[in-house]
């Protein structure tokens, strides 16, 4: 899968001077910012701070020897960072070619414009990260902190990774499919990294116009504590403010960095449901279909969080996509038990799998 995903690249050399100035200026604008360089130094650390841990592993924190350590940067990675970024030209990027000419054949004020400028921003941010995390500086290896797993009554862990911990503490729980990236676990700390610095990792309406496609539509899905673990879409103003950021000449006093969705967002998608039946995603190969589970989801929760789910018909409706994939799960482990016991030579159990819909009052 991983070299099936690389595609043809170029540099920004190859667009004109005017679009190849802003998109330079935008990138140079959000890695001056304090969220970059405190994200990006992390990446150098080889951790992530406690606190930012904390965000992102809420349920194991208490158990996890991160939640004792890593309180602030090790010394001189900050110091790093900066030279780096100093340093730094954007034209040392590469870009898949197919978007850097959608931007170049969209003019300055139109919508196609800024959506592939932020789609461009998006990859300058992930591929910074996956440069320096291939810098291989961590300066926490053989300290047993990445590597640490609960015992094996953890199920729930145990589950979710049969293989043991992922790789690194730097990432976005999901966006965690390292062994399909084209850049394996770099491409997991680039996602993280975009959560940290813009607010979500930056994804798109890739369906068709006919069935409801918004070619120019920008979505973020967040990975932390203080916002929705759901996909939301950017509102006109949240996106004009971005773009606002990106092209400015002059330093800005308060970047809009990291842009977080609120309950002012109210479209929204489940990042339960396979991206190939939404839609909504920046590369095919970031997320595999989630495995079936009978297990009770987010969604199906009941109390209402309107952090999570702003309006009570979206939660409902969510709930129900919840419980039909519940639904399924139980069919298909219905459909392997059978064929189990019919290929050890037992006659099938009778299982009474209750397959109904959730009463609407239950809500």
């Amino acid at each position: 899968m991983a070299n099936q995903s690389r595609m043809q690249k170029s540099s920004v050399k190859i667009l004109d001077d005017h679009h190849r100035e802003i998109l330079c200026r935008a990138i140079s604008n959000v890695l001056s910012t304090q969220a970059a360089e405190t994200a990006y130094a992390q990446v150098v650390d080889g951790l992530p701070l406690r606190d930012v841990a904390v965000v992102r592993h809420p349920r194991m924190i208490s158990l996890h020897p991160i939640s004792n350590c890593h309180y602030q940067l090790c010394p001189g990675v900050v110091e790093k960072v900066q030279e780096f970024r100093d340093g730094f030209s954007p034209e040392a990027l590469t870009f898949e070619s197919m978007v850097l000419l959608a931007y170049q054949a969209a003019g300055p004020k139109s919508k196609a414009f800024g959506t592939r400028l932020i789609e461009l921003v998006a990859l300058a941010v992930h591929q910074v990260a996956v440069l320096l995390f291939n810098l291989d500086t961590s300066l926490h290896k053989g300290d047993g902190i990445t590597e640490w797993a609960p015992s094996k009554d953890d199920w729930l862990f145990w589950e979710k990774h049969p293989n043991g911990p992922l790789p690194t503490l730097l990432h976005h729980q999901w966006y965690t499919d390292f062994e399909q990236y084209p850049e394996g676990v770099a491409d997991m700390v680039g996602f993280w990294a975009e959560s940290q610095i813009l607010g979500g990792v930056v994804l798109f309406d890739r369906r068709p116009k006919d069935i409801g496609g918004e070619a120019d539509a920008v979505y973020w899905h967040p990975g932390r504590r203080d916002a929705t673990y759901r996909i939301c879409k950017l509102l006109p103003d949240q996106k004009q403010k971005l773009l606002d950021f990106l092209i400015a000449t002059e330093p800005q006093e308060a970047p809009p960095l990291p842009l977080l969705p609120g309950g002012e967002n109210l479209i929204r998608v489940d990042p339960e449901e396979p991206i190939a039946e939404t839609g909504i995603f920046r590369h095919i190969w970031e997320r595999k279909e989630p495995p079936l589970s009978t297990a009770i989801d987010a969604r199906m929760k009941d109390v209402l969080d309107p952090g999570d789910f702003p309006t009570v018909a979206d939660w409902r409706a969510a709930a129900a996509r919840g419980w039909a994939r519940k639904r399924k799960a139980e069919r298909a482990y219905d459909l392997e038990m059978t064929a189990r016991e019919k290929a050890a030579g037992r006659k099938p159990e009778g299982r009474e799998m209750v397959y109904r819909e959730r009463p609407a009052d239950s809500y």
